[in-house]
């Protein structure tokens, strides 16, 4: 080879490792992220996120990165997001900043088997090589799941190389054991490891080598496909996801208001929401500090509200996007109890 061809030629980097984070809503799932993003283990992390609606709450919280993030809204699992993945994936191993490590955190209701199918193409083994899949279980919820939606929280245990207990500092030691015999029944001899607040060793998270793409050909079960319905919304596609033999289906709502609310009001609203509501999230406006963001979670039976920051340039508004099953929250009455807990402001 000629001087110049050697100068010319581009040398081969390794392929980027990518760990994905699975988890059923609420399981832990952005804290962990969190976690992974603050921890002193010496990477420089790429992020992308696949949440659902209008507003990409998991996304905005993620602070810790900028350009290196890329959020990909309402996009249904089963039939979109798939491709834009890869594509994203892509750029981001081809970026003049190059991250080490790749982290994808999946939606609350992915099925992981998919996100790994669409990184058994052998053209972008060069590129990017799964690392591992990192499971998360809700210790306190996810045995009180409806029928339907634990067989999605199943396929994410059966797609996980790990599986993170997660919340166990809110169970007791008999509850804690009926969750282990749970994953035991569906994955035997799965590593399975308790937390609080998804801490776990970086060396444990990050750099494993686990997946084998092989065992998701070799899969019994079919794929879980998921179908998020955007309230009020249109949305088009080519296939109909009704007909879908194992499909589940989800309603995602969002509302706003530049009016800030009366908290004592909302917190009594939200610990009477619907059964069927799985998962709100978002920024709330509150009366009671108008100068601080609030972060409001729901998961189940349980929320939280915190104070994080000033809101500074950004415009205080209420944010809340809510996850449940399709069909089985009448949305305009919510919006309508939402709306009573607004301060009329003068101006």
């Amino acid at each position: 080879m000629k001087k110049e061809e050697q100068t010319e030629a581009k040398v081969k980097l390794p392929p980027i490792p990518i760990t994905v984070i699975a988890g059923f809503l609420g399981a832990g799932k952005t804290t962990l992220l969190h976690y992974i993003l603050t921890a002193e283990h010496g990477r420089r992390i790429g992020v992308l996120v696949n949440d659902f609606g209008s507003i990409n709450v998991d996304a905005e919280l993620v602070t810790d990165v900028s350009d290196e993030m890329i959020s990909l809204a309402n996009g249904c699992i089963c039939c979109t997001i798939r491709m834009d993945l890869i594509q994203a994936v892509l750029e981001m191993a081809n970026n003049k900043d190059r991250p080490e490590h790749i982290v994808i955190e999946s939606s609350g209701v992915a099925d992981p088997a998919g996100i790994v199918k669409s990184f058994m193409d052998p053209e972008i083994w060069g590129t990017v090589q799964l690392d591992s899949v990192i499971s998360l279980v809700d210790a306190d919820q996810s045995l009180d799941l409806p029928d339907n939606e634990k067989r999605l929280a199943r396929a994410q245990v059966v797609g996980g190389d790990i599986i993170l207990l997660n919340k166990v500092d809110l169970v007791n030691a008999e509850k804690l054991a009926q969750v282990h015999e749970w994953i035991k029944s569906i994955k035997p001899g799965a590593q399975v490891f308790e937390t609080t607040q998804a801490r776990l060793p970086m060396k444990i998270l990050l750099g494993t080598g686990l997946t084998d793409p092989k065992r998701f050909e070799a899969k019994r079960e079919p794929e879980v496909g998921v179908h998020v319905h955007e309230v009020s919304e249109g949305h088009d596609h080519d296939h109909d996801h009704d007909n879908h033999a194992h499909g589940l289906l989800f309603d995602t709502w969002t509302y706003y208001s530049e009016e800030p609310l009366h908290m004592a009001y909302f917190q009594e609203l939200l610990y009477n929401l619907p059964s069927t509501v799985f998962r709100a999230k978002g920024f709330v406006y509150s009366m009671q500090e108008p100068q601080t963001r609030m972060v409001v979670q729901v998961v189940g039976r349980r929320a939280t509200i915190t104070a994080t920051r000033a809101w500074g340039d950004d415009k205080p508004q209420t944010r809340m996007v809510f996850i449940s099953e399709l069909g089985t929250v009448n949305y305009p009455l919510l919006k309508k109890v939402l709306d009573r807990c607004r301060v009329q402001v003068e101006v």
